[in-house]
């Protein structure tokens, strides 16, 4: 018999009770989206790398994906990677839902897939920015005790994922992250 999939969402969720980080999430459980507040970070640096800014903030947006499930695979939530791509507010959402992962022993094992698109503007301040809108399916991501048992939680499906991206010190870097219900998209 094959176990319930705890999915991203649930690892978000699970993350803001850890954190305690009022705001995170609003509304009744069956329609909450989970946001962390936007946190003051530094002004993104005016220099980032080269080349098409549309597919340097996609990289860095799938990159970062990339990484949370490499390190989910062992819970660890001091994988330096994650801040490669990763600052501010996202970093921090990210960082907390694998230490509360961590704590309750659970790994994961498999990737979900993205659908993806990348619109640019412009920030108050004038530097690029991208505005990312994914629909998600976690499908392919299973949780585990580290054990080897499946964990039961919320069913696996397509989510709606928000996302800004901008460069930052030197690089493109997710800096603002919302992870919207299973079944929103």
């Amino acid at each position: 018999m094959r176990g319930t999939r705890r999915t991203l969402r649930a690892a978000i969720l699970a993350c803001c009770a850890a954190a305690g980080l009022a705001g995170c999430a609003s509304g009744t459980p069956a329609t909450q989206s989970t946001v962390l507040p936007d946190r003051t970070v530094s002004a993104p640096a005016s220099t980032a790398a080269t080349g098409d800014p549309q597919v340097l903030a996609r990289q860095a947006y799938l990159g970062m994906w990339q990484a949370f499930f490499a390190a989910s695979r062992t819970a660890d939530y001091q994988s330096p990677s994650l801040a490669h791509y990763a600052a501010g507010s996202a970093l921090e959402l990210l960082i907390h839902g694998l230490y509360q992962n961590y704590r309750e022993g659970i790994v994961t094992r498999g990737v979900p897939s993205h659908d993806l698109a990348v619109t640019m503007s412009k920030t108050t301040l004038g530097t690029p920015e991208a505005k990312v809108t994914d629909c998600s399916d976690d499908s392919g991501a299973v949780a585990y005790s580290k054990s080897g048992k499946p964990v039961a939680g919320e069913a696996p499906g397509r989510q709606a994922i928000s996302a800004e991206v901008q460069p930052f010190d030197g690089t493109w870097k997710v800096t603002y992250l919302v992870v919207e219900k299973t079944g929103s998209c």
